[in-house]
Formats: C-alpha cells, sequence, structure tokens
C-alpha cells in the first residue's frame, strides 16, 4: 500500500515551506554546532529552546541526546511516535510548536526521508532528541536541491517506541449488553449494537481487553486505535483503522466521555465507551453526527506520555 509522507516530516519541512520526498536512511554526525542550542524543560512538555551561534554545520544531521530515555533502543525496524518542536534556524522562529502530530511512524518504511531514520535511530524510548538537519538534507530531492539560501532545522522531539498496532491485553468478561465487538483479521473492530437497547443516559464503559502497560493520566498524550459508531443505528462516523495508522492526541483534546474513557486504563488495553450526547457533542452536530447522538468508541490504547 503507498503511504503519505509521515506527518512528522511534513511537520519539518512544510513549517519551512518545503516539500521533500523518501531517501535513505541518513548518518549522524558528531560535531559542534550543536553547541549552539540550549535546550531546558522536561520530557513531556514543551521545550524551552535558546538559539546561539550555530557554526560548522556540514551536510550531515548533528543529534543530541537531552533527556536519555529508559525504554527499549530504536531501530530501523521500529515503530515511533514523537512530539516535537521544530524552528528555523536562521530566524531562530519556532516554526511548528510542541505537540501531537497524529502521527506513528515506522522507520522501516522506504517511503520516509532519510533523516527521519537518522534522527531516531539507536535512540531509547522515553527520551528527548536535539537535532539540527543540514539544507543539504531538507532539499535532497526536492525542486530546491542545491539551493543555498535554506537555513537548517532545529528539531527537538520527545520519542516514544509503539511495539504494537493493536491491543494485546488479556480477554475480559462483558460488564455490559449494549455493544458486542469482535475482532476482524486486520484488528479493526467489528461493532454491533444490541437489537432495541435504550441510549443509557450516563457513560457506559467495559474494558474487553486488559492491558499491563503504562496508565494513562489525565493531560497526557495517548497513542489509540479507535472506531466511532452512532448508538442509534451503528453507522461509523470515524476510525483511524481507515486511515491506515493509528492517532496521537491529548486526554485533554476529545469530548468529556471519550477522556474519561482514557483516563486510568493501561496501554494494550481496548476499552468499549458508549457516551451520552451531555460527555458527547450535545445538541450541536459535529460533522456526520447528528445533534443529541449517544456515540460509541472502541478505543486500543497503544502507547502514552
Amino acid at each position: 500500500m503507498q503511504r503519505r509522507l509521515p506527518a512528522i516530516a511534513a511537520a519539518i519541512l512544510l513549517s519551512l515551506g518545503l516539500a521533500s520526498c523518501a531517501g535513505s536512511s541518513t548518518p549522524v554526525a558528531s560535531g559542534d554546532a550543536l553547541n549552539g542550542i540550549e535546550v531546558t524543560g522536561e520530557y513531556g512538555a514543551a521545550p524551552a529552546v535558546t538559539i546561539g551561534e550555530v557554526s560548522g554545520l556540514g551536510d550531515e544531521m548533528e543529534r543530541r541526546i537531552e533527556v536519555e530515555g529508559d525504554g527499549e533502543e530504536m531501530t530501523l525496524d521500529s515503530t515511533v511516535t514523537a512530539n516535537l518542536t521544530v524552528y528555523d534556524v536562521g530566524t531562530q522562529a519556532e516554526q511548528s510548536p510542541y505537540g501531537p502530530l497524529g502521527q506513528v511512524l515506522d522507520l522501516s518504511d522506504e517511503g520516509i526521508p532519510g533523516y527521519l531514520s537518522g534522527l531516531f535511530d539507536g535512540v531509547t524510548s522515553g527520551s528527548r532528541v536535539v537535532a539540527l538537519i543540514p539544507s543539504a538534507l531538507l532539499l535532497e530531492g526536492t525542486a530546491n536541491a542545491g539551493a543555498t539560501d535554506t537555513p537548517p532545522a532545529l528539531v527537538v522531539a520527545d520519542v516514544i517506541e509503539i511495539p504494537e498496532t493493536r491491543a494485546t491485553g488479556s480477554e475480559q468478561t462483558p460488564t455490559q449488553e449494549l455493544v458486542t465487538v469482535t475482532d476482524a483479521a486486520e484488528g479493526a473492530p467489528q461493532i454491533t449494537i444490541a437489537e432495541g437497547a435504550a441510549a443509557p443516559d450516563e457513560l457506559v464503559l467495559d474494558t474487553r481487553k486488559l492491558g499491563t502497560g503504562a496508565v494513562v493520566a489525565d493531560g497526557s498524550t495517548v497513542v489509540v486505535q479507535y472506531t466511532g459508531v452512532l448508538f442509534a443505528n451503528g453507522e461509523k462516523f470515524d476510525s483511524s483503522w481507515d486511515r491506515g495508522e493509528p492517532a496521537q492526541f491529548s486526554t485533554t483534546g476529545v469530548v468529556d466521555g471519550f477522556a474519561q474513557a482514557l483516563v486510568g486504563q493501561t496501554v494494550g488495553s481496548q476499552v468499549i465507551a458508549v457516551i451520552p450526547p451531555a460527555l458527547g457533542y450535545g445538541d450541536q452536530a459535529s460533522d456526520t453526527i447528528p445533534a443529541g447522538s449517544t456515540l460509541v468508541f472502541v478505543v486500543d490504547i497503544l502507547g502514552t506520555i
């Protein structure tokens, strides 16, 4: 299947007004250009960055591990996700603010630019990486290749590994009879609403698979696969499975019922949530969701930071 340019690559390039094509893995140089870059702040939160004099950067990327995580080491076969901030070194302006990018990156994908492999390869999960990407790499394979007036990009990335693309927890006994879920071969849930069932007035949660990973905290960022259907007729209105990749977002960036379904759950779990209008979109319509709708989500929790 043809894959589009990963959003991490797009964030780096589009923020600088560029476009890119695929490339081979890029080596990481050891140099002094990063000595002029100061980064402070905790992993998992927006960094404070001071860009001083940047000199001596060649045609290879320079990388520094600002905070070293204690997770698994990334390889070119790993799948990662990252919260990152992108700066234009020439103007010292923040081009792309820190935040979830809604993208999981498969480093083995031949369609990604090589400097992305170099950014993450050998880094442990839970790390903060600071990297200077020279213009020669940013422009490689683009219509602007060879231009000399493009400044380097500075990237600060908080990295986690996503070893699974679906919930792997142990099967649990159902605690509700409103919704039945079965697994399709590719992992996407098949959702059936009980015939004649009345929509609940309160949030209904059911952990179908119980994972043993980290606990999702209020305000944390999660990586999930999910499908949403209308309780009234079972019609699907959204699914990360249909887009071919998990989604990444903060628990503060979704409707209340969805957030409540995630907070306190463990990575590796699959959760069924039946969300009444008061905890969803209320009396307001949203895209293909009619006003006053009760929503059903089946969510596989893959990672959290």
